[in-house]
């Protein structure tokens, strides 16, 4: 506005010196013709002059203001253009957000509902048309959404957690997502603090089909592996018979075989075990049955069990035991006992013949700590991460033992962090690995 006001100013003023100077042209005319026209030349000069100085900067200025418009209109074209891209951009998401196969859920900072999809509305069960805006804590009060609110609330905003709700089964993942604070939604709270401008992103991907085919998978598993089971269990024993001299003499030869037949089946019966227990814990039907124990009497009870394969590869297995008698406490036994025996075979497996074994047990005020280490092949620090994840085995221990199904430390650490303690190991290649649990003394009796 200032730019325009000054344009039209300084045309006036050229206007009015042109004005000007042709009266005094006339003027000097009529002195020229009486002989007095020297002083008006003179003027008639200065103001020459000015006026070309004067139409000089206007010609200047005039051309700065086109060159101004040019840059002004390119920009706005610019800008125009952007804003159509956004716009285009805007309109992709917006198509993607509401037609994308996962619920999705997202909360401000405030604790109200910024966004939410269809699809998180069809597996959540909400049938109100817009809940924008809605406080989180009013959503968590409808009854379908029950299962859910505890991790709506939640402040621990980082998990993955599968969810069953009243017609789906989803997994919900939630994770933190921070917010402009120029955010309309923000603008119009008056208690809105900058600090607290931290909201939450909420994934809910419809795993019912997944879930529903893993338990048909699971059940199948679980009923071959019982009829499984039952046959190797009857082999067992009727080898027991053959052995102890039921159906007669045997030789020498016959009672080798009928030894390393025993030992196959044992391994095998280990196996199946192991089978179970996955399908159940991937099924949630792995149940346990909690007793008071002493843990010091299932670890000698594991070294007497595998005396066979220690003397078969002259292994020399040390177990330290505690000055005093630890305290006992309130496990399942048959897990517990599963759990050292699947320690004990790993490193019998993997420690090379006239090797060493070494087995500690300890308490301190909180709990008691179990403790095998061995001096065989170790493993690769590379794989270390994936050695509790299921049907893992290490590339070396594939190459030394080709018997073994990667459950027995996933079978492990779900027993030992169910009884509330702690599970690691220390290893390095070639050197061997030690493997550690801890169980808690609040569970004492």
């Amino acid at each position: 506005m200032f730019r325009a006001l000054k344009i039209i100013y300084n045309i006036i003023a050229v206007v009015l010196i042109n004005v000007f100077l042709i009266f005094l042209t006339v003027i000097n005319f009529w002195l020229f013709a009486n002989g007095e026209a020297k002083l008006i030349y003179i003027i008639i000069v200065i103001f020459s002059i000015v006026i070309f100085f004067t139409g000089s900067f206007f010609i200047i200025k005039i051309n700065g203001l086109k060159r101004e418009k040019t840059a002004l209109v390119r920009l706005l074209e610019k800008n125009e253009e952007k804003l159509k891209i956004s716009e285009i951009e805007k309109n992709i998401i917006s198509e993607v957000f509401f037609n994308i196969g996962e619920g999705i859920l997202v909360i401000g900072g405030n604790g109200k509902i910024l966004m939410i999809n269809p699809k998180a509305k069809k597996i959540l069960g909400i049938k109100e048309k817009d809940i924008k805006g809605l406080p989180v804590i009013d959503l968590a009060r409808l009854p379908d959404i029950q299962p859910i609110a505890p991790y709506l609330l939640s402040q621990n905003i980082v998990f993955r957690k599968e969810i069953k709700l009243k017609y789906f089964i989803a997994e919900l993942s939630v994770m933190p997502i921070f917010f402009d604070s120029s955010h309309d939604d923000y603008k119009k709270d008056v208690n809105f603090q900058p600090e607290k401008n931290m909201g939450k992103l909420i994934i809910l991907r419809d795993i019912t089909r997944e879930s529903s085919l893993e338990k048909i998978k699971n059940d199948f598993i679980l009923s071959a592996v019982h009829q499984l089971k039952t046959s190797v269990a009857s082999v067992k024993w009727s080898v027991k018979m053959f052995l102890s001299g039921d159906f007669g003499k045997i030789s020498k030869e016959q009672k080798d075989v009928a030894k390393r037949l025993y030992e196959r089946n044992d391994a095998l019966i280990f196996l199946i075990d192991n089978l179970l227990d996955a399908a159940k814990i991937e099924d949630g039907a792995f149940f346990y049955k909690k007793t008071l124990i002493d843990v010091q009497d299932i670890v000698e009870s594991a070294i007497i069990f595998f005396q066979d394969k220690i003397k078969g590869k002259e292994i020399k297995v040390k177990f330290e035991k505690p000055l005093q008698r630890l305290p006992k406490i309130i496990v399942d036994k048959e897990k517990i006992r599963s759990v050292i025996q699947n320690l004990f075979d790993n490193a019998l497996k993997y420690t090379n013949v006239c090797g060493s074994i070494n087995v500690f047990l300890k308490s301190d005020q909180n709990s008691i700590k179990f403790q095998i280490k061995d001096s065989g092949i170790g493993i690769p620090m590379e794989q270390q991460s994936k050695i509790f994840n299921k049907f893992f085995r290490a590339a070396n221990a594939n190459n030394i033992e080709t018997n073994g199904s990667g459950l027995g430390l996933f079978i492990a650490k779900k027993i030992i962090e169910d009884h509330g303690g702690s599970i690691w190991f220390e290893s390095e290649e070639s050197k061997g690995s030690a493997f550690f649990f801890t169980l808690p003394i609040e569970m004492v009796e």
